[in-house]
């Protein structure tokens, strides 16, 4: 994930739920929060994606149980 993130495109919702299907597979709630939080930072300025991208992968969420930084009110920082 630090390779993908450190080049220059927002990751597919695809390969993000690939990534969250991992660390929920190592009980590694801490690190899918951080793989979420790469993608609203890498996302940046176009406001559009990260909302899209949640969208995308709420089914995951939903059956991972992972709640999102904003359900987590981390975004208020």
């Amino acid at each position: 994930m630090n390779t993908l993130i450190g080049y220059d495109l927002v990751p597919e919702a695809k390969t993000v739920d690939s990534a969250l299907r991992a660390c929920r597979r190592l009980n590694d709630m801490a690190s899918a929060i951080r793989i979420l939080e790469a993608v609203k930072d890498k996302a940046g300025p176009h406001k559009e994606i990260y909302p899209y991208l949640i969208q995308e992968l709420q089914p995951t969420l939903s059956e991972l149980g992972i709640s999102t930084p904003e359900q987590l009110g981390m975004d208020k920082f």
